[in-house]
């Protein structure tokens, strides 16, 4: 009776030493630029051709390239 009340106290040990050893994983965040957009979704979407080219514009805090750094 002993041996097996040992047992079970370890294996819970063994259990929780388990659970706390398991971080959680920080989630990577998510990007937001939009994705490709082709001139097909463009026109289901129903944008006009001068809105489909502001979405595609790229300001320079929008890119990692800076080349007058």
């Amino acid at each position: 009776m002993q041996r097996t009340h040992d047992n079970t106290l370890w294996r819970a040990l063994l259990t929780c030493a388990y659970f706390l050893r398991i971080k959680p994983r920080a989630t990577l965040p998510k990007g937001t630029a939009l994705p490709p957009l082709s001139p097909h979704i463009l026109r289901d979407i129903g944008l006009t051709p001068s809105e489909a080219e502001r979405l595609r514009h790229r300001w320079p805090s929008q890119s990692t390239h800076h080349p007058y750094l």
